[in-house]
């Protein structure tokens, strides 16, 4: 019985040097702080005079207005009739695609569905602003991929 007392403090012991040392190696460099990781869904068309896709937007500059600078990965996951923001809403409104791209250069990132450009005969080309590095495979599929990550989901 005392020898397994004494092995069990033996451990207990090696456990609490162990912690103190990793304890003391943290302190020593901290970490840098995490990244804030946010996904904005968007699926929706932008009814009357484009107000959803406005409000939208409003959203995104007001979060980013509270972020620290570089301190987050912010994504807008498009498909359906979200494409509406880029495919009418930034073609025809000078203010929203001036605040698409104010967004586009604090770093958030438009992602597209590729497979709602393939079923509704959508051409990259007639989408505001927007790549090949834009697309996604599957809109639903992407958002489901971050929050499994750990995204932050919001839907406006």
């Amino acid at each position: 019985m005392a020898a397994r007392m004494r092995r069990g403090a033996g451990l207990t012991g090696l456990l609490a040097a162990g912690a103190a040392t990793a304890g003391g190696a943290a302190a020593q460099a901290p970490a840098a702080p995490a990244k804030e990781l946010i996904l904005y869904h968007l699926n929706q068309p932008g009814g009357e005079e484009f107000r959803h896709y406005r409000q939208l937007l409003r959203n995104l500059r007001n979060h980013l207005s509270v972020l620290p600078q570089g301190g987050y990965d912010l994504r807008v996951v498009m498909h359906g009739a979200g494409l509406g923001l880029l495919r009418l809403a930034a073609r025809q409104e000078p203010q929203i695609a001036a605040t698409v791209d104010e967004l586009k250069l604090a770093g958030v990132r438009f992602e597209i569905c590729r497979i709602t450009l393939r079923l509704d005969g959508i051409k990259l080309e007639e989408l505001y602003d927007a790549t090949e590095d834009d697309l996604v495979e599957s809109g639903v599929g992407q958002v489901a991929r971050l929050q499994h990550r750990g995204f932050a989901y919001i839907k406006i």
